[in-house]
This record gives C-alpha cells, structure tokens and sequence, in this order.
C-alpha cells in the first residue's frame, strides 16, 4: 500500500512537470515514515529500497535524487519513531540530513547545470546587499534545512497522532529551557560582529556574518518559545498563530528576537 502511495505521489509529480520535487519534495519521506514507524527498520529498509528501485520506472536524474534523500530521511525518521527516540533527537537527525540535502541540491545542481548563484539570489541581494552571496547561500542552505524538518517533524506527529501510531509523549513548551549562557554568548557574538567589521578581512567578515545571523535565528526561535508561552498563559488560539508567524515577518521579527534576548538573559517565562 505505501508502495502505492509512492508510486502516486512519482506520477503526479511527472504530470505536473515536476512540480513536487521543485516545490516540498519533502511530501516523498512520510510514506516510508509511517510504514517504519509502525513496523519497524527491517520492514521498513524492505519498503524502501523497493520505492527507490520504483523511482527509476516514474522518474529522471533529478526525480532519483530528490526521491532517494527523502527516502533515506523518512527511513531514518521512522526508526525512531519506532524505538521512540526523544523528539529533539528526531528533529535534530533529521533538520542534519535534510541540510546536507538541500546543500547538496545548491551546489550540485549549480556544478551540474552551470547556472549562476549571484543570479538566483539577485533579488534578495538586491534587498539585503550588506549580505555577502557566501553567507547567503550558506544561510539560506541552513534555513532551508531546518523548515524542512520542522515540516517533516510537526506532519509526522499528526498523521502518528491519527493513525494512532505509539510515539514518545510530547513535553510541555513551558518546560522547555532558556539557557542565560545562550544569552550572554548571544551578547559576544553581537558586539564581536559590530566591533570587527573594522578591523578584520573580508573572509574573517563571512564567518563572523554567518555566526551572527545563526545567532539571530536561535534568538527568534526562544522569542517563538517566549510569545508561545504567553498565549497559552492567556488561552488565545488567535495569539498563538500570530507568535509564530511573527518570526518570519520583517522588522516585526526583531521584536521576537528582541523577546527570546531578553527571556534568556532575565528567564522572563520562569518568573511569570
């Protein structure tokens, strides 16, 4: 039956030129996901060499590649699920492959195909040109990858959910911790960047520039955690979609990273 699922999922992505492994080639891991979730690694290791031996009868170079990551994501995804292994464990495996992915999509297709990177990403260049393209493409790799496992993940706990597959109990988002070291080596590595945009190399620049902006991510994501917990305090559905999205909104998302600064340093949530 997964086989099935597959085998569809191949065929419309051949009648729609492509479009799901251009778009969230990622719907390609949860067939295999569930099977070995359920089952476990040998059954699903069977169900998975057999869908990547289907992939060479719906699909071209560029379809094997997007299906077999996948594949190899799901598969190992499922195993834990299976041995019910810790949820940030899970997410953590798979946000590291699916990383090593989309690197792999970026750049080999760029070797491959020849096309430009400094074109690809002229647009956002265009809005952010204090960015270098290296650090671009390196954020960019790194963003991809982990939206990809949060997908995968957050998907993977509701079709469980549904089938009433038996994974480890979720903890309480409360719970979770805000380290005051991630806030102080946050302050470090923001005074770092500013101070030594002066002083070092250009290279030197990249790094600190990439440490910088990954450090903003991490603070983004607490001040998630942070409007998170004060939406569930208040019992508002509405406040809770808006704490997400807030991340990824321009501008706006400073008053998160601001927020997820403030409640590492000052443990803002605990005193609440």
């Amino acid at each position: 039956m997964v086989c099935a699922l597959y085998g569809i999922l191949l065929f419309i992505n051949q009648q729609t030129a492509l479009t799901i492994e251009s778009s969230m080639n990622w719907i390609f891991t949860f067939p295999v996901l569930i099977y070995t979730g359920m089952y476990g690694s040998n059954m699903g290791g069977i169900v998975a060499v057999a869908m990547a031996m289907m992939t060479f009868l719906f699909g071209g170079f560029t379809t094997w590649f997007y299906s077999w990551t996948s594949i190899l994501i799901g598969f190992i995804y499922g195993i834990g699920l299976y041995k019910r292994w810790g949820h940030v464990l899970n997410f953590s495996i798979c946000a590291i492959l699916s990383v090593i992915s989309s690197a792999l999509i970026i750049y080999l297709w760029a070797g491959i195909f020849g096309y430009d990177l400094a074109t690809e990403f002229a647009d956002i260049l265009a809005i952010a040109p204090w960015i270098h393209l290296q650090v671009l493409v390196f954020v960019f790799v790194i963003l991809l990858g982990i939206l990809q496992a949060f997908c995968i993940h957050m998907i993977a706990l509701m079709i469980c959910a549904r089938l009433h597959v038996q994974i480890r109990p979720l903890g309480n988002i409360r719970d979770f911790p805000t380290p005051r070291w991630v806030g102080i080596v946050s302050v470090l590595i923001l005074a770092g960047y500013f101070l030594g945009q002066n002083v070092v190399n250009s290279d030197m620049k990249d790094i600190l520039q990439i440490i910088a902006i990954m450090d903003l991510m991490v603070l983004d994501f607490f001040g998630v955690l942070y409007f998170l917990n004060r939406s569930i305090a208040r019992k508002s559905r509405s406040s809770t979609f808006l704490a997400i999205i807030g991340a990824f909104v321009p501008l706006v998302q400073f008053l998160w990273i601001g927020a997820g600064l403030a409640d590492c340093l000052f443990q803002i949530r605990h005193k609440n």
